[in-house]
């Protein structure tokens, strides 16, 4: 999983990875690879959650970018519509 952040300080693409993650006093943390500012902070604790979110992530949602290239897609419509949105009071 791959997710590109953005430094606040020097709007440098920082990619997020769990292995790059640093102790910082209390905190967890990583740095920007340019500038060297923190890009974010988070605590033992939503670090673990993180991690859990990923790891049932993983385990639990469909790849579905691989599913669809293995359907015969080709007799698909190439657009999707949901129908009228109804307004609730």
């Amino acid at each position: 999983m791959m997710k590109i952040i953005a430094c606040p300080t020097c709007e440098q693409d920082v990619e997020w990875d769990t292995n790059r993650l640093e102790k910082l006093e209390e905190r967890w943390g990583m740095a920007c690879e340019k500038c060297g500012d923190q890009v974010f902070s988070v605590s033992e604790e939503e670090k673990e959650m993180i991690l859990v979110g990923i790891r049932l992530t993983e385990e639990y949602v469909p790849d579905i970018i691989h599913a669809y290239h293995n359907e015969d897609v080709k007799n698909l419509p190439s657009r999707v519509w949901f129908g009228e949105i109804k307004k609730s009071n």
